[in-house]
């Protein structure tokens, strides 16, 4: 494929491929982050987690049981929708790197999700954490990336990287730095370990 043939040049593909990788974003840290909380808080309440407490399974079976669907349902999300926006000659060059993306995203917000349903008490209290994900997460990321506006500390945002590097996918420069991928599989591990001693105080307190 020349670039001609796949119109990588064209104003109207540019704006198709920012426009789509906004609304991916947008789904995974808003809807998929108030997704998993929901389900997880209805389980809470259908006492899924006392259940699970006494099964005779390895605990982190429950997280990982979550996670992957979630991760799963993002994925083909947002091929779907790449394909749906950017059309098919145009995504298969950049696919491979742009789901690579947002595993990455989709996993920090469902174990970020995972983690506020364990410490907090109801959805209510969950909405105020929503609400600062959405606020201070989304907006300065929208702010930087697409705005004059520019913020010196923008950089040490880890929302901002991972955007930027979604972005960078949709636009055929994937990241290429092991840093980044070495630092986001550590903040994923962190995250895990972390829900982990969540999710074994809350069983302790069902059961």
């Amino acid at each position: 494929y020349t670039a001609k043939t796949v119109g990588v040049n064209t104003p109207e593909l540019k704006q198709r491929k920012e426009i789509t990788c906004e609304l991916l974003f947008i789904e995974i840290v808003a809807v998929g982050f108030l997704g998993i909380a929901s389900v997880l808080f209805k389980e809470k309440q259908m006492g899924v987690i006392r259940v699970h407490a006494i099964l005779p399974l390895k605990k982190c079976l429950f997280i990982l049981s979550k996670i992957i669907i979630f991760l799963l349902a993002d994925l083909i999300f947002a091929a779907l929708m790449t394909v749906f926006n950017i059309g098919v000659a145009d995504t298969i060059h950049i696919l491979p790197a742009v789901l690579v993306q947002t595993a990455i995203l989709s996993l920090v917000m469902a174990l970020a999700g995972f983690g506020c349903t364990m410490v907090l008490n109801d959805f209510k209290q969950f909405s105020l954490a929503y609400l600062v994900i959405a606020i201070f997460a989304a907006t300065p990321v929208f702010l930087a990336a697409n705005t004059s506006i520019k913020m010196a500390w923008i950089g040490w945002h880890p929302f901002y990287q991972i955007y930027m590097g979604l972005k960078n996918a949709y636009f055929g420069t994937p990241v290429t730095d092991p840093v980044y991928y070495i630092c986001s599989a550590c903040g994923i591990a962190a995250l895990f370990i972390i829900i982990q001693i969540a999710f074994q105080k809350e069983m302790r307190k069902e059961g």
